[in-house]
């Protein structure tokens, strides 16, 4: 039989060759970083530059998305990313590259994904029936850690290897077909109806102000999601502490080539794509708050091993768990929020969560590089172990029936 090339499909599809130029990005960032500095703080900076958007403009986007169509959003600011990548890509070309021109390249990608991410989180639940929901999850999640994780890394470092600029071309290549697949898409993504909402610059300004703060209290009242957000936030911080200064780690501690780095991120990466598409049974079978409190655990685990050992078969099954649980972890949450949050507010549920998870890690990334400078490479690793395990105990405290495995 053949396969239908369902909408969901098709925005499966150009949500992996999106994260798939990502990830070969991810990976290029902080090698041409090295190529102008050998400060582990200005390395560090770097994904910590990506994540500033959050901080600055986090809350306030959902608000935005709810009341924008979704893949229009989604276009106009993939558009905006691929000309930034290219135009970093002249940079390189022409001799001109510069760390402050790798910062601001990396805070209007960061802008973009901030906006994309938001819309995307929003956008699933238009696509699939909610019966669905955790499978589509899932299946994004493991293409995206497939892009993220697996595939573009390797790619990426293999690239970079070849010549400087190919991640970057690859990227903006990426970024230009994923456009043409979300062109195809049906028209639902409009934004639910208020006779409220104003025209003018000023009332769309006030109005914006008085939604998110609509959406704060929500998230305030409601204590599962709430306590979930605190603990995404613990999670984060260690997560970015660790990941900012990993390329250090590999080349220093490891003591390998620096391309090795996009394959071991690949290589531990294996995991979180298997989560991906176990995922939805293990949580019918565990219940929501086991998969959520495990996962922790399983990564504060990881961390542990990760940061006591100089060996490289240890390094990859550390990463590989880590990313399995990471996952896991993320398309729990993901579901989680796509059905408790009211109709025309889960872009602001998205973007306070994912505004404290994004400052989280660009908070940990500017950390782990203070610490990889004034200890050692290994010691924000093995401090993030600590925030890691709070995190856990917060999500195992007694719950409401939402977290029983029906609803899972």
């Amino acid at each position: 039989m053949a396969l239908t090339f369902t909408p969901f499909r098709r925005y499966w599809l150009s949500s992996f060759l999106a994260d798939l130029g990502d990830g070969v990005r991810f990976a290029a960032f902080p090698l041409l970083a090295l190529t102008v500095t050998d400060s582990p703080a200005a390395i560090a900076a770097v994904p910590a530059v990506q994540g500033l958007p959050w901080i600055v403009l986090g809350l306030g986007v959902g608000a935005l998305v709810d009341r924008w169509d979704l893949r229009r959003t989604m276009v106009t600011v993939d558009v905006l990313r691929a000309l930034v990548v290219a135009g970093l890509a002249g940079s390189v070309l022409t001799g001109t590259l510069t760390l402050p021109l790798i910062f601001a390249a990396a805070f209007v990608t960061g802008l973009g994904a901030m906006i994309h991410d938001t819309a995307a989180a929003t956008a699933v639940p238009r696509l699939v029936e909610p019966a669905e929901l955790q499978k589509a999850n899932g299946r994004i999640v493991a293409t995206r850690i497939l892009g993220d994780e697996l595939a573009g890394p390797a790619l990426g470092g293999w690239l970079f290897g070849v010549a400087t600029v190919l991640p970057l071309a690859f990227n903006a290549s990426g970024f230009g077909i994923s456009i043409l697949l979300l062109l195809t898409l049906p028209s639902v993504f409009a934004p639910h109806s208020r006779p409220d909402r104003p025209t003018t610059v000023g009332g769309v300004i006030a109005a914006t102000g008085r939604e998110m703060r609509e959406g704060l209290r929500w998230l305030r009242g409601d204590r599962d999601v709430r306590n979930l957000t605190v603990a995404v936030a613990l999670v984060a911080v260690a997560d970015g502490a660790y990941l900012a200064i990993l390329v250090l780690y590999v080349t220093r501690v490891l003591e390998l080539p620096e391309a090795t780095y996009g394959f071991l991120l690949g290589a531990g990466a294996i995991g979180g794509v298997i989560a991906g598409a176990l995922c939805a049974r293990l949580t019918v079978w565990a219940g929501t708050q086991r998969m959520l409190t495990g996962s922790i655990v399983v990564m504060a685990g990881c961390q542990l091993l990760l940061g006591l050992t100089s060996n490289i078969a240890c390094t990859i099954v550390a990463l590989t768990c880590s990313s399995a649980a990471f996952a896991s972890f993320n398309i729990t949450a993901m579901t989680m929020r796509q059905r408790r949050s009211p109709a025309g507010m889960l872009g602001r549920v998205n973007s306070a969560y994912l505004t404290v998870a994004r400052s989280a890690d660009a908070t940990g990334a500017l950390a782990g590089g203070a610490l990889a400078a004034a200890i050692s490479i290994q010691a924000p690793i093995l401090i993030g172990v600590l925030p890691m395990l709070v995190a856990a105990t917060l999500l195992g405290r007694p719950k409401d029936p939402a977290w029983s495995p029906a609803t899972a």
